[in-house]
Parts: C-alpha cells; sequence; structure tokens
C-alpha cells in the first residue's frame, strides 16, 4: 500500500475536549481531499460532535453528490437506504485500527436514482437493490468493505449493470454475490462463498475464494452464463476435491487451483485456459492452519511463486493482481487517516493546555 503524508503538526486543546478534537482533527482533513461537495458527518455516540447521530438522518439533509462520513463505533447504524447518489465511507474495516471500533451498517439498500453511488470503507451484511419500484441503481462501487453476508441484484425493472465491486472482504460462506446477470466487474476481493447468475457480460477477475467444505466439489458457480474468469485463486482448507458448477458454463483462464491438506483437485475446464491445477500459490505469508485468518495472514505472491506475473495481463493472480492495491485493512483510496495522534501532557492542571502531536496520510 502507497501512502504519502499529508499534514502533521502540533494541536493545543482545551482539557476535556479531546474526543471532539479529534473528530474535528478528521474532518478538517478529509474537507482537504473534498471539493464540489458537501461532507455530512455521522457518530452516533454520545458528545461525539458530529453533524447526525443517524445515517439515515444524514441522507435525508444530503443531496446528490455529497459524502456521508461515518464514525467507528461500538453500536451498529442498523439499516440504511440510500435513495440518491452519494458517498457513504469509512476509516476501514479492520477495528486494529479505530480502537477496536468498525463503522457497522446492518444493510445497505439502494433505491429509487441512486446511480453511481459509492461504498467504501465499511462493514455490512447485506447490500441490495430495493425490488418495490423501479430504480436506477446504475453504476455503484462497493470498495474496500467487509461484507458479512451478500451483495444482491433484484432483478427485472430493477435489473442495475455496470456494478464495480472491488477490494473487499467477504466472509460468508454462502452466495456472495447475485447479480442476475448484469454487467458487473467483481475484481480483487478476498471471498468466502461464490457467485450466482452471472452472465456474460459480467467480469470475476483477480480474486481469491476460499472453500472449507468437508467433500466433494463445492458450488462456486451457480447458474452462471459463460462470465470472463480469469486470474482467481481457489483455495480449499477440506476435503473438497474442486470448483464445483451447477447449472453453469465457465471457461477459466489462468486460474489457481490448491488445497491444503494435500487432497488431489479436479482440473479447471479441458486444460486449455492456460490454469494451474494443485498448485501451491506460495504466499508470502498463509500458514495452512489459519488460511482465513484474514488480517494476520499476507495474500501477496512471492517471487517465487507460480502465480506471479502469470495473470492474463502479466500481473499476478489473485488479489495483488492488475497492479491493485489491495489494501487489508479496508481503507479507502483518497481520504486521510490518522497515523498518529499522540497526547503529550496526559496530567494537567484545570485551565492548562491539553498538546496533541498528530499526522496523517493518504493512500495513493
Amino acid at each position: 500500500m502507497k501512502t504519502k503524508s499529508s499534514k502533521s503538526g502540533n494541536q493545543v486543546t482545551p482539557f476535556g475536549t479531546t474526543k471532539t478534537f479529534l473528530i474535528a482533527l478528521l474532518l478538517i482533513f478529509a474537507a482537504q481531499f473534498t471539493v464540489a461537495q458537501t461532507v455530512h458527518t455521522v457518530d452516533n455516540r454520545s458528545e461525539s460532535g458530529a453533524m447526525y447521530t443517524s445515517v439515515n438522518a444524514a441522507i435525508t439533509a444530503a443531496v446528490v453528490g455529497d459524502t456521508i462520513y461515518i464514525h467507528p463505533s461500538p453500536t451498529s447504524y442498523g439499516s440504511v437506504t440510500v435513495n440518491k447518489t452519494l458517498t457513504l465511507i469509512g476509516l476501514g474495516h479492520n477495528p486494529a485500527n479505530t480502537n477496536g471500533l468498525r463503522a457497522v451498517l446492518s444493510a445497505i439498500t439502494f433505491s429509487n436514482s441512486c446511480f453511481n453511488s459509492v461504498i467504501k470503507g465499511l462493514e455490512t451484511h447485506n447490500i441490495a437493490v430495493t425490488g418495490q419500484v423501479p430504480t436506477n441503481a446504475d453504476g455503484v462501487k462497493i470498495i474496500n468493505n467487509k461484507i458479512t453476508g451478500s451483495i444482491q441484484n433484484s432483478g427485472g425493472a430493477n435489473l442495475s449493470v455496470d456494478w464495480v465491486i472491488e477490494g473487499n472482504y467477504f466472509t460468508s460462506t454462502s452466495f456472495a454475490i447475485y447479480p442476475s446477470e448484469a454487467n458487473w466487474f467483481i475484481s480483487n476481493n478476498w471471498m468466502r462463498g461464490g457467485f450466482s447468475r452471472l452472465g456474460n457480460t459480467s467480469v470475476i477477475i483477480n480474486n481469491i475464494i476460499v472453500s472449507s467444505a468437508a467433500s466433494g466439489n463445492p458450488i462456486i458457480f451457480d447458474r452462471c452464463n459463460s462470465p470472463i474468469v480469469a486470474n482467481n485463486i481457489f483455495l480449499f482448507t477440506q476435503a473438497a476435491t474442486g470448483v464445483g458448477l451447477s447449472s453453469s458454463t465457465i471457461n477459466f483462464q489462468n486460474c489457481m487451483t490448491y488445497n491444503y491438506t494435500g487432497i488431489v483437485l479436479d482440473p479447471l475446464g479441458d486444460g486449455t485456459g492456460g490454469n494451474f491445477d494443485e498448485t501451491n500459490p506460495l504466499f508470502t505469508n498463509v500458514p495452512a492452519n489459519t488460511v482465513t485468518d484474514f488480517y494476520n495472514n499476507d495474500y501477496s505472491l512471492t517471487a517465487g511463486s507460480p502465480g506471479a506475473g502469470a495473470g492474463t495481463d502479466g500481473t499476478d493472480l489473485g488479489i495483488y493482481g492488475r497492479l491493485f492495491d489491495f489494501d487489508p485493512n479496508g481503507r479507502p483510496d483518497l481520504m486521510p487517516y490518522p497515523t498518529l495522534i499522540n497526547i503529550t501532557n496526559t496530567v494537567i492542571a484545570p485551565g492548562q493546555s491539553l498538546n496533541v502531536d498528530f499526522s496523517a496520510s493518504i493512500k495513493q
């Protein structure tokens, strides 16, 4: 991950206002990188100093093109409905970087004219398009989030196209993405589970898909009609024997399979797609007994990996291919995040100033 320092310095603030100050500081950084739009801040903790305690209230107040900045919290923000073009953004989904907290939305529903909306740096269970009224939700981008359930497109009159699903961490072992054959680009995600109803205008590229099925060929592709499937790595942690297809036609290109238990795997396709069957990807640091320990593992490929430079575009297989700056912390691109907040005089007399050193970086 490439970063550069965006701001540093020393700030003095009265004792008792530290929490509000830190939030205000982050907003100052965010404002420096946000133009031609309004940033609405949400924090449901008491005395937070944010503009709203409810994400839905911030959405109601926002206009097309605005950004809603959601602070990490010990309490979920619940379900939200995005009914206009907005950006919802958090600090990232790894709680280790935000005092053990995440910004969690239990569900995100898109409705009305919400085309080109963006979701970044958050945790959510389910993302869906409403099936109640005709909806223009084309061009939605779901980037750098933790998703514990699935992303679903309702189909019918609400069939939404041109979605980008990129750089996310999926934890569900069920089907993760149901796009109803829409033109979706699904890339550089770490996933458990699989795909359902993808058509031949969709692309699945440079993902890591992990299965912990105990036997047979777990269904990873269900009712998929010839999407482009390339440069992916399929990992198995138990006795499964290969990638299962249910009513699906898949032409695997430059994909890799590996079972950490040593089980013999069925080949991908007919042997003409440049695939790497039963091949150890040689990750930088992924122990065999902790393959799914996402935050502590390093899924980049070593220089000696057979997947290094083996993609259809000449870059690596897996989540770091396509020269994608995969961030396991889920921090959004082009958004500053604090790298140092240090109170230098923690014991002070009443009325004395509190000295705070701070610095921040921004992903490039």
